[in-house]
């Protein structure tokens, strides 16, 4: 919603000093395949341009990062870096939605013990591939849970110590502070997800998921989660690291 020069004066307007861009990143499908969530390969240069343009425009006013939140899927993978290394790209987050280029099964649908095994088998997988600066919602997998129990817990903790060991961030999401009509069971954030977190020693990175420009005014969503992020003690980052491996 808006357009990309509408986020980034909202953005200044809230007193932000950076932004960075992630949308949804395109793949290089080759059966005409047309996904439902994610920009067509076709439209990926005026993503580029349009961030770069307004990068220049409002230099001085504010840092713009170009990235993406991209999936993991081995057999792209490599096309993948090569768009990091050509387009210099900024960073990418890891938005595990799905572990097949089909789409077969959204992570976010998921009903039984036997799926959450195969989120986080696959999550962990792209976290441990090196090319990702965090770990967009987590808690994606629970958005059908009705209650967090032995499953919820087991994932959550093999996830967390993954992110722990790889130095990775974990994303506490605020779109799920929102009201949210698909969202069926616990969804993001979790609080007994981030108890764990702390726990563990794992570090978060707070993140708007901003799919309306006026979100960025909303600073009280920002400043309950950093309350309740401090609450734990879970150590926080602002910013990405930086550059991307592509190794």
């Amino acid at each position: 919603m808006g357009s990309d020069e509408s986020y980034v004066l909202e953005a200044i307007r809230a007193g932000y000093s950076v932004l960075g861009f992630s949308d949804h990143g395109p793949w290089p499908y080759q059966d005409g395949f047309s996904s439902h969530i994610r920009m067509d390969i076709s439209l990926f240069p005026d993503y580029l341009n349009s961030i770069r343009a307004l990068r220049e425009k409002y230099k001085g006013q504010i840092e713009i990062l170009i990235g993406l939140e991209s999936e993991y899927y081995p057999e792209h993978h490599s096309w993948l870096l090569e768009q990091v290394e050509e387009q210099g790209l900024d960073f990418l987050i890891l938005g595990s939605h799905f572990d097949r280029p089909d789409e077969e099964l959204y992570f976010g649908g998921l009903r039984t013990a036997q799926e959450y095994d195969r989120y986080a088998k696959h999550t962990i997988k792209g976290m441990e591939s090196g090319a990702f600066q965090a770990l967009a919602h987590p808690e994606l997998f629970m958005l059908n849970a009705v209650k967090f129990d032995e499953d919820c817990e087991s994932v959550s903790r093999d996830l967390i110590q993954a992110a722990k060991a790889l130095d990775l961030p974990l994303e506490y999401n605020l779109s799920g502070l929102y009201p949210i009509s698909w969202r069926n069971g616990l969804g993001y954030p979790n609080p007994d997800f981030w108890k764990i977190a702390a726990r563990e020693g794992a570090t978060a990175i707070i993140g708007l998921d901003a799919h309306d420009p006026r979100r960025f005014q909303d600073t009280d969503k920002y400043d309950e989660a950093v309350k309740f992020l401090d609450g734990l003690g879970i150590k926080r980052i602002d910013t990405l690291k930086t550059p991307i491996s592509t190794q």
